[in-house]
């Protein structure tokens, strides 16, 4: 590339991040840990970390209402991952583009901290772990309904194989039996050059 195609490609992103601005779009980047964004209008998202390049959210609303877990704790083969991996990954990826949510990696670990293996996945539930770490940030009461974590209360060995952690409104973490509904509240990781807009709660 000689140094007139680098000007003018120069030129072209100046010009993007004058539009960007004018149109009061910011960097994911630059938002902080509680702060709330939108992209297109439909719905809120909550930062709960950056991570360098990207960042890991979480929806501001339940996504899914009166969702069972399935007839299992185990997250893998849970009906939760299904909707999490089809029907919820294809809304987000209309929202952010495929290519900007990034798979990872995510500890299943009881709330009693059995360790129990990992699952990688683009999106999820939030984890037990991960409910106590942003406890002063997830807070919603606006919520209808209480949320699924991914994590199981315990184990069978424990007494508790049927119990999943689940997340209320205002932040409380309890129990239920993984043949009941509950509310699915996604977290995913995004990569943080992406442009969004700051919103209100």
């Amino acid at each position: 590339m000689n140094n007139k195609e680098i000007l003018k490609k120069a030129k072209e992103l100046v010009e993007l991040l004058k539009q960007q601005e004018e149109t009061g779009k910011v960097e994911l980047s630059t938002l902080k840990r509680g702060d709330v964004f939108q992209t297109t209008g439909k719905r809120k998202y909550k930062v709960l970390e950056q991570y360098g390049d990207t960042t890991k959210i979480i929806s501001l609303d339940l996504v899914k209402e009166n969702v069972e877990f399935g007839d299992t704790s185990d997250y893998k083969t849970s009906k939760v991952k299904k909707l999490c991996d089809t029907e919820i990954l294809k809304d987000f990826e209309k929202e952010f583009e495929a290519e900007n949510i990034e798979t990872h990696t995510a500890d299943i670990i009881t709330a009693d901290g059995q360790k129990l293996g990992t699952v990688d996945c683009k999106i999820r539930p939030i984890t037990f772990d991960e409910a106590r770490e942003y406890t002063d940030i997830i807070p919603n009461n606006d919520l209808n309904d209480w949320y699924w974590t991914l994590s199981p209360w315990s184990t069978e060995e424990r007494g508790w194989e049927k119990n999943i952690s689940i997340v209320s409104p205002s932040g409380v973490i309890s129990n239920y039996g993984f043949s009941n509904g509950n509310g699915v509240r996604p977290v995913c990781i995004l990569k943080s050059n992406i442009f969004v807009s700051k919103a209100e709660e």
